[in-house]
């Protein structure tokens, strides 16, 4: 390539002024108007340019730092449910319930049976692990058992004196994915625990079935039929029957809750034949687990077998022969 020098150049130039250095106009086909002089106009590219956009973006941040200045991020006296999978620290309006609140979490479970999920993350460690086949598998299983066993648990938690229809227990375990309170109260009887349940939008705390220092408490959180458990890191997820003093001093109760805690005294009618056999033992319905118990205690017989205890009938059945 070629390029021209200087006197090149100048000379070029000269062609276009007269000898009095004056510019000679020069006609010329087919000009382009936007490079005259005359005719230039400035084309205002500013609002698309990437220097706008990023003016731009720098503004939205001034604008929400000065919002998140003015408004807090989160209220400290509101309670927020978790996306399914996920964790949150427990509320600072809940802290007073745990020596250790940063031991304890709110876990957020799937919308499917929620209540039946919280419950397993509470007395099984290891199912928060499981996949989603087999926590369906094992929730289905839980069911299923709950349903067998509905005739003598009936009797033996008392739920026709609550009035609790049985039919329709067996119903809604077998048929819907959303549990009636008279299930949830018979899940947790099963376990033998009580529930403390504290309601996001009402704000209010409940028990999910009767009061009993004896039993361990777990806890929940609820909005409408959606329940998430709240776990400790440590596996810990029980607590002693004072975490129901501690709520009432944060919390009011949705209803009248009976704290006083009373144990039916077992009598044997030996009096009363006709109610009862040769032993003076009632009938076997007639009686809690934790009545043979105590009868099986006075008479030096062991209510279990290595780290379990002895079903019902068979603790009945000793105590039967012994007296």
């Amino acid at each position: 390539m070629e390029y021209l020098n200087t006197q090149q150049l100048k000379t070029s130039v000269q062609k276009f002024f007269d000898k009095g250095g004056n510019i000679i106009d020069i006609n010329i086909d087919n000009m382009n108007d936007d490079f005259c002089i005359d005719n230039f106009k400035s084309v205002n590219i500013l609002r698309n340019s990437n220097f706008r956009q990023e003016f731009n973006s720098l503004c939205k941040g001034k604008t929400e730092a000065k919002n998140l200045e003015e408004k807090p991020k989160f209220d400290d006296k509101k309670i927020y449910l978790c996306k399914e999978g996920q964790i949150k620290d427990i509320p600072p309006i809940l802290n007073s319930l745990f020596d250790k609140p940063k031991n304890y979490y709110i876990y957020g479970t799937s919308g499917k049976f929620s209540f039946y999920h919280a419950i397993l993350n509470i007395v099984d460690g290891e199912f928060i692990l499981k996949g989603d086949i087999h926590k369906e598998k094992i929730i289905d299983e839980c069911r299923n058992e709950l349903v067998y066993n509905l005739d003598d648990n009936y009797k033996k938690f008392d739920y026709k004196a609550k009035r609790f229809k049985k039919s329709a227990i067996k119903e809604n375990l077998l048929n819907s994915k959303v549990f009636l309170p008279q299930v949830n109260t018979y899940i947790v009887d099963y376990y033998n625990l009580c529930l403390l349940i504290i309601d996001t939008e009402s704000y209010l705390y409940s028990l999910a079935n009767d009061f009993d220092k004896e039993k361990e408490f777990i806890v929940m959180i609820r909005k409408n039929n959606y329940y998430q458990p709240i776990l400790g890191v440590d596996g810990k997820n029980k607590f002693s029957w004072e975490i129901m003093e501690k709520i009432s001093k944060i919390l009011k109760p949705e209803f009248e809750i009976n704290m006083e805690h009373k144990k039916e005294i077992v009598k044997v009618e030996e009096e009363k034949p006709e109610k009862s056999n040769s032993t003076g033992l009632q009938k076997l319905w007639k009686y809690k687990l934790s009545d043979l118990h105590e009868i099986a205690e006075k008479l030096g017989i062991e209510v279990k077998v290595g780290n379990k205890n002895k079903k019902k009938e068979e603790l009945y059945d000793e105590i039967k022969l012994s007296m």
